[in-house]
């Protein structure tokens, strides 16, 4: 399995508890999770936020602090992500030399 991989912010902010955002882990989701967005808001919008933040581990507050071209890719990340698509290619960053021998 390949690492993990974070969301680095191009413009960085101080979340609603004070904390310095800059990266942040990106944790794929389930069908469950759309599930509870869906169970929230019956709006296309906020059903997507409420998945973007549930994605990042954060809250609505500070997606909403998110500058837009930030938000932008999150939305795609998570677009790539429901396509099954590469997270990593988006991302720009290369799959780690271990976890492409374990996909061979």
């Amino acid at each position: 399995m390949a690492d993990a991989l974070t969301f680095t912010l191009n413009f960085p902010f101080t979340s609603a508890s004070g904390e310095q955002i800059s990266t942040l882990p990106i944790k794929r989701l389930k069908r469950k999770d759309i599930t509870a967005a869906q169970a929230v808001t019956k709006d296309e919008g906020a059903m997507e936020d409420q998945l973007v933040a549930k994605m990042l581990g954060i809250t609505l507050e500070d997606l909403g602090e998110f500058d837009i071209a930030d938000s932008r890719l999150a939305t795609e990340v998570l677009r790539e992500m429901a396509a099954a698509r590469d997270l990593a290619a988006l991302l720009g960053r290369s799959v780690v030399a271990g976890a492409q021998g374990a996909a061979l």
